[in-house]
């Protein structure tokens, strides 16, 4: 049984620089249980201390226990967080660099065992065997960064020469090692293959198909009058990434935006394989290694259980998280726009490791 609507909850308190003066709680979706009560209890907590401002959406065998929001989208016009409003992703954009390569795979345009020679003749010897699966699933060798910042002027053919010209930090195969860089060169990859800008194929074959209306990229234009949350902490308290121009620094690796729902149905589409073509085998949940699958989800444990997510955060606030478990076919979905010095750019897997999985986990182990 489902409780649902708009409650909304008022604290008045003094609190850090990095706090707001008035914090609000809009509960959307509450179920009448014990376990998701206490979890309210709990996110109130760390969001009165300043840990926690944004969305949360939890979801149980396709049903919602929670959805609810956090603070204020905008302190200074006090506009709160709410389920229309965009949070920059982070990292979770990888996931769909991951699901263009996955679906020109499926559409026969590429091979996932093709190497960088066949797209860049021209590499360094020990480059060119690198692999589409390596470069999914961080063991390509290639180190982490081609840039000085995410939001340094670079073309495409700079960032190609940059990462082409980057010393292996391993053998490719050899270690998992993250890397953005081997994001951005899929990025790159996807336009030879496709002859497509990335962000229009991105736009064109997976966004609008699976009607994803409130994500993009920075400064799209599809979003401009939408309601961007500003980010508090970090970098420029205050500001938003979806403001900065979107360079070949960061292309593939991240830049991209979203609302909590849209996210929500881009995992769902992720799972089923909706964003291939009809009855193709879905391999976004295919082990690239032990510890990477090849839709740039990780595969990791907590308490006990697998737990299928990806991550990100950035240097203004915002920090994001998918979370699945398969063995109780549960989601966890953080979009984050402010933290404090409690767990910085860590907020979104500290708030569930510590916050949100425990008590999950007591209700259905």
């Amino acid at each position: 049984m489902r409780q649902i609507g708009l409650i909304l909850i008022t604290f008045v308190f003094i609190g850090c620089s990095s706090s707001p003066n008035v914090s609000s709680v809009t509960v959307i979706t509450q179920s009448n249980s014990i376990v998701v009560t206490d979890l309210m209890h709990e996110l109130e907590r760390e969001h009165i201390a300043g840990t926690f401002d944004g969305m949360v959406l939890v979801v149980h065998e396709r049903e919602t226990l929670l959805e609810a929001a956090f603070g204020l989208a905008d302190r200074q016009q006090m506009r709160k967080n709410d389920a229309d409003v965009v949070y920059d992703m982070g990292s979770i954009a990888k996931t769909f660099t991951a699901a263009a390569v996955l679906q020109l795979a499926a559409n026969n345009r590429i091979e996932l065992t093709q190497t960088l020679v066949d797209f860049y003749p021209n590499a360094p010897d020990e480059l060119k065997l690198i692999t589409i699966t390596q470069l999914l699933g961080h063991t390509s060798g290639l180190d982490n960064f081609h840039n000085d910042s995410d939001f340094e002027f670079m073309d495409k053919a700079e960032a190609e020469r940059r990462i082409l010209s980057m010393p292996l930090i391993a053998k490719p195969g050899d270690k998992t090692a993250y890397s953005n860089a081997a994001y951005t060169l899929l990025a790159a990859i996807v336009e030879k293959v496709s002859h497509q800008p990335f962000q229009e194929y991105i736009q064109t074959q997976i966004l609008s198909p699976l009607h994803l209306y409130k994500t993009g990229f920075y400064q799209d234009g599809r979003l401009i009058d939408s309601k961007i949350a500003r980010g508090y902490g970090g970098d420029d308290p205050g500001q938003t990434t979806f403001e900065k121009e979107l360079t070949w620094a960061l292309m593939g690796a991240g830049g991209m935006v979203t609302s909590i729902d849209d996210l929500a149905t881009w995992f769902s589409a992720l799972r089923s394989g909706r964003f291939l073509p009809e009855n193709s085998l879905n391999d976004a949940f295919t082990k690239a290694n032990e510890r990477w699958l090849l839709g740039s989800l990780a595969q990791t444990e907590i308490n006990g259980n697998t737990v299928i997510q990806m991550g990100g955060s950035t240097d203004y606030g915002y920090t994001a998280l998918i979370q699945f478990v398969p063995h109780h076919d549960l989601m966890i979905i953080l979009l984050l726009n402010a933290h404090n010095n409690k767990y910085r750019n860590a907020t979104h897997h500290q708030l569930s490791r510590k916050h949100i999985l425990p008590i999950l986990l007591r209700e259905f182990e």
